[in-house]
């Protein structure tokens, strides 16, 4: 949560951006960042799995096809997640704000699919638009196994609309100073 708003507070976006960079190079950069160490976070548990196949002499995933993809939807949905903290910390100033932005947004994102339930609508088709862009449900494809382009095409499209999202409001935010 602190990628721009840290910025914005301490007042050192102006520095930033009259060094010798693009906005886009600042977003992306900032981006990657996240991504990189959202991807350590995940770091020990391929060591736990490595530790487990050395001590044991066995594959501690059986099928090593559902545990590859399940970790690869898993960084789908991190690049998504995080490009939304990425926009809510160039919102705002304060960390918590931005923390809570981002947390109602993926919250939401999450619970988008149970809007048909709770609405009691009964068309197959309005349920079936809101499956597709249920989490829930494209981690059960892709823990068995199963991979399917259509997240790939959701997570990354919605991952480079919120970062050029991103992109807009630090130069709004930039020339409005």
């Amino acid at each position: 949560m602190r990628v721009f708003s840290e910025e914005f507070r301490m007042g050192t976006l102006e520095t930033l951006t009259t060094a010798p960079v693009t906005d886009w190079q600042i977003v992306l950069s900032k981006f990657c960042g996240v991504m990189f160490f959202y991807c350590i976070l995940w770091a020990p548990s391929f060591l736990s799995f490595a530790a487990f196949q050395y001590i044991t002499g066995h594959s501690a995933a059986n099928a090593s096809g559902a545990f590859l993809s399940t970790f690869l939807l898993l960084f789908l949905m991190g690049l998504f997640f995080c490009s939304i903290g990425c926009f809510a910390s160039a919102l705002t100033k304060d960390q918590i704000i931005a923390a809570t932005i981002s947390f109602s947004l993926i919250l939401m994102f999450v619970f988008l699919p149970f809007l048909p339930l709770v609405m009691n609508i009964s068309a197959p088709a309005i349920r079936e638009i809101f499956s597709y862009f249920s989490p829930a449900e494209h981690m059960q494809d892709f823990s068995k196994g199963l991979i399917d382009t259509r997240p790939f095409v959701w997570y990354l499209s919605m991952t480079s609309l919120v970062i050029f999202l991103t992109l807009q409001v630090l130069q709004y935010r930039k020339w409005k100073t």
